[in-house]
């Protein structure tokens, strides 16, 4: 019987399919490492460009909410952030420079725009009463008791307060004088005037011609309701500080 000889030069099957195997593992493993290597170079160009250079800073600065008078100021203390990278912008500690150095602002949010504009979205002070200064003028309070503005007059409308013997009006008292202002119909509130705080903030004022000794803020609407039934009677003086005993006086 005759055998058949391979030809010369080839090896069997079996060897020549491990060593293909082999050839395309270390090319899946070649193609791996090329695919992570240009992963971490995208990783660190993305950090790079986002944290490190200048192509996402900020540019300019927006201002929406502000009191025209507090603008600029605004604008001024956010501008410090100017070429700052938008993702280091520490958007808590701008809004908190801002408030602290701008009083008329109450509170600002912050917002980051990849075009590079730093958004400054302010929620400015209201006032509710003016207070009278000594020398001239009036302060303007806020609700909070905050003095954040000095005027030469009050707006129009606005309550004037003028402390007693110097003594200063607390947020307790700008309180209960916007209460008392408050708890009044409409068509009285127009006749307060001359309001009063003494230092232990006890409220009096004038209401068209008669002077009313409100006390605190207490019980607002008894006496109110107290105070226009007495006021028939045309008193000088009501006195409504102890309103389920008021007293009244005539010239």
């Amino acid at each position: 019987m005759s055998r058949v000889s391979a030809p010369r030069g080839t090896r069997p099957t079996g060897a020549g399919a491990f060593r293909d195997r082999a050839v395309m593992e270390r090319r899946r493993r070649l193609k791996r490492g090329l695919i992570g290597l240009l992963f971490l170079v995208l990783v660190v160009a993305v950090v790079w460009a986002v944290a490190f250079s200048n192509l996402l800073v900020v540019r300019d600065v927006s201002v929406a909410g502000a009191d025209e008078r507090d603008e600029a100021a605004v604008r001024e203390v956010a501008a410090e952030e100017i070429g700052t990278p938008l993702v280091r912008v520490d958007r808590q500690s701008v809004a908190g420079h801002i408030t602290s150095e701008v009083v008329g602002v109450k509170s600002a949010e912050i917002d980051r725009s990849l075009t590079g504009t730093l958004k400054v979205n302010v929620t400015s002070r209201v006032p509710v009463l003016a207070v009278r200064k000594e020398g001239g003028g009036y302060r303007l309070l806020d609700l909070g008791g905050v003095a954040f503005r000095e005027v030469d007059s009050p707006p129009k409308g606005l309550p004037t307060v003028t402390p007693q013997s110097g003594a200063h009006v607390s947020k307790h008292g700008v309180r209960a004088a916007q209460g008392m202002v408050q708890a009044f119909p409409e068509r009285d509130r127009k006749q307060i005037e001359d309001i009063t705080v003494n230092p232990a903030d006890q409220i009096t004022f004038e209401l068209d011609g008669t002077r009313i000794v409100w006390g605190e803020g207490e019980r607002a609407d008894l006496k109110v309701e107290v105070i226009s039934i007495l006021r028939k009677k045309g008193p000088a003086v009501i006195d409504v500080s102890a309103p389920e005993a008021p007293v009244t006086k005539d010239e």
